[in-house]
């Protein structure tokens, strides 16, 4: 008699192994999954749903908007970052549903997802008050990370692949900020696309101002 390999293995061993598929390389987690009925099973587990890589199936959700809904509230639900960040800017930006867009993008950015921190922290920036302070700490947690760039990129591709609804958001003017020392700041820091630290002396109110000048002028569609 033949023994099938997952047979002897213990379920949460293989669970991981699926969870490694699905993060890398979907064509050989689907193999897995019709390959036989154990792996088609386990393949169900809220953890495979939490690591699957949502960039390498995007266009098939688009393709089939019933079906990929439903997968992508499945990825919410069991904490998948990249769908909760993604499903944020939607809910916030298209949908003009912005509480929603605003606690997904809050839930991915305690998780621990640094791009969720940077626009989330943005995001606070631009209501003000009291939320300004938060949103300045966001942003320094992503500078201190060390990739600023990549969650900037990330984002400002991710905003134009998207129907904007949400008009309010891009046709108000930035916030004012009074730094009497923001020309030198400026000329220390260079162009505000390539900015990826600050210094730590730098004042609140010249992060502040980079980073909204970032999300109104290069966030608009040409």
């Amino acid at each position: 008699m033949e023994i099938n390999s997952f047979d002897v293995l213990p379920n949460d061993v293989v669970v991981e192994i699926l969870a490694f598929a699905a993060n890398n390389s979907m064509d050989d987690f689907f193999n897995a999954k019709i390959s036989c009925k154990i792996l088609n099973e386990l393949a169900k587990e809220d953890y495979i749903y939490r690591h699957i890589s949502l960039d390498k199936i995007s266009k098939i959700l688009w393709w089939h908007p019933q079906e990929g809904n439903a997968f992508i509230q499945r990825c919410i639900k069991c904490d998948n970052l990249e769908a909760l960040y993604t499903q944020g800017l939607y809910e916030y930006i298209s949908f003009v549903k912005v509480e929603l867009g605003m606690e997904l993008l809050e839930r991915a950015a305690q998780i621990g997802h640094l791009g969720a921190s940077y626009v989330f922290g943005l995001l606070l920036i631009g209501k003000g008050g009291e939320f300004k302070k938060e949103g300045v700490r966001l942003l320094r947690k992503v500078y201190a990370s060390g990739r600023v760039v990549e969650c900037r990129k990330k984002y400002l591709d991710v905003m134009r692949d998207m129907w904007w609804n949400n008009a309010a958001i891009f046709n108000a003017e930035p916030s004012s900020y009074d730094c009497r020392m923001q020309s030198e700041h400026c000329k220390r820091r260079g162009w505000v696309r390539d900015i990826d630290h600050y210094d730590d002396t730098e004042c609140e109110q010249c992060i502040c101002r980079a980073e909204t000048e970032i999300f109104y002028k290069y966030g608009i569609r040409p």
